[in-house]
């Protein structure tokens, strides 16, 4: 929360949303690496608009934003996390599960989501992997949006020390069947 002082009074008056929903990314991009004597620290010095909840973030999500900030490469791994409300902790407990890679496509929207289920195909973990449209994409971008939500795929299955998983973001195996699909849907366009 924030608070401005009033003139008159002296009282101090609320200001802001204290609600405010932040992202891992909206905060990372405040933020940098500073290498002290005892490490690695996260540092901010953002003072506009709702700073407190931004101080609010990075206290509560530490570990996770120094891991965001030094590994850029899979910071989507980081964004899933948050957006399934998982940790490291609760996607450990899916090790010896039987999981996979599912596709869902309608035609109609022309909408592609991977995600990860079971064998019933029953959603799991919370967040799917990729949405995307194939109407706004060309061949190219619908090939590095697959490899992306690859990589992001094997990030999970090593989080959670799957290994059934693991072989599943095979991106040959996956790459093969993604590019038919994409083929299908624009055969039919």
């Amino acid at each position: 929360m924030e608070f401005k002082q009033v003139v008159e009074s002296g009282t101090l008056k609320q200001i802001g949303n204290d609600n405010v929903s932040l992202k891992i990314r909206e905060v990372a991009e405040k933020c940098k690496l500073v290498k002290t004597e005892n490490g690695l620290k996260v540092d901010c010095t953002y003072t506009g608009p709702n700073a407190s909840s931004y101080l609010q973030y990075i206290d509560k999500h530490r570990e996770e934003l120094t891991q965001y900030l030094m590994n850029p490469d899979i910071s989507d791994y980081y964004e899933w996390l948050e957006a399934s409300h998982q940790t490291a902790i609760t996607l450990k407990k899916h090790e010896k599960e039987k999981l996979i890679l599912y596709v869902n496509f309608d035609p109609a929207t022309k909408i592609m989501e991977t995600g990860i289920s079971d064998d019933n195909i029953t959603l799991k973990l919370g967040a799917p992997l990729v949405h995307l449209n194939l109407d706004e994409m060309d061949r190219n971008t619908f090939k590095l949006k697959v490899y992306d939500m690859l990589l992001l795929a094997d990030e999970i299955a090593l989080g959670m020390g799957n290994e059934e998983l693991r072989s599943m973001a095979n991106i040959e195996m996956v790459k093969t069947y993604l590019a038919e699909l994409y083929d299908k849907y624009h055969e039919l366009a």
